[in-house]
């Protein structure tokens, strides 16, 4: 049992991520916005990297650019954890939250409303989560859209982290006085997965909503044998 339509035909489909066009445009301006507050990054500029860039601007868009990418990383990792979630039937993973960020503690506002709405609009119609929701989720949450809601809080939380996890790279890099860490993109995520033999719940940390779950489902088991 797992929480995956057996449909050998989404092999071919790619999962939507309109919401990194968020990241790309709205959220790329606050980065940039936040860097150029930075004065620790002229000094950086100009003692390691100013033979490598031709003005400090082209420096800050470079780092921008970095962030966005470990952004949409971090987004891509949400969504990776989501369907692993589906295929061995855990519980939604919670999103974690760094004890201290190196520059956005969380999205701004408009930002994260506009991301999640994309996320929720998105997956709304998407087969997959339909399904996972139907099948494994529906007495966890009120209604799909709460689902949903949970699912997109996840990505805000995960793309804010990934951006997170670039900076610390980037800064590690300045320490050593060595090169910028790689930034590239992955690839689009392709609609395929492995549904492990004989899946089943797992002894793994459940959610609040999850131990409801169980204990309802131990109640209902020992009044069945009572019957």
């Amino acid at each position: 049992m797992h929480f995956m339509p057996e449909d050998e035909g989404y092999e071919e489909k790619l999962w939507p991520d309109g919401y990194k066009a968020v990241i790309k445009n709205r959220l790329r301006a606050v980065i940039a916005s936040e860097l150029r507050s930075e004065d620790t990054l002229q000094n950086v500029y100009e003692q390691q990297y100013a033979d490598q860039f031709p003005d400090l601007d082209r420096f800050i868009e470079r780092i921008t650019e970095m962030l966005v990418v470990g952004a949409e990383k971090g987004g891509d990792e949400a969504f990776d954890d989501i369907v692993t979630a589906f295929l061995y039937e855990y519980p939604l993973p919670e999103p974690r939250v760094y004890a201290r960020y190196l520059l956005l503690p969380k999205l701004p506002e408009e930002v994260s409303r506009q991301l999640m709405q994309q996320v929720i609009d998105e997956y709304r119609q998407d087969e997959v989560f339909i399904h996972a929701f139907q099948v494994g989720y529906g007495d966890l949450y009120e209604n799909f859209e709460q689902f949903l809601n949970e699912s997109a809080r996840l990505a805000a939380v995960r793309v804010v982290n990934g951006m997170d996890d670039m900076l610390t790279a980037i800064y590690r890099a300045f320490a050593t006085g060595g090169p910028l860490p790689p930034a590239r993109r992955n690839a689009k995520r392709v609609k395929n997965w492995f549904v492990p033999k004989g899946s089943q719940i797992r002894d793994v940390p459940l959610s609040r909503r999850a131990k409801q779950k169980r204990r309802r489902e131990n109640s209902d088991a020992e009044n069945s044998d009572l019957r």
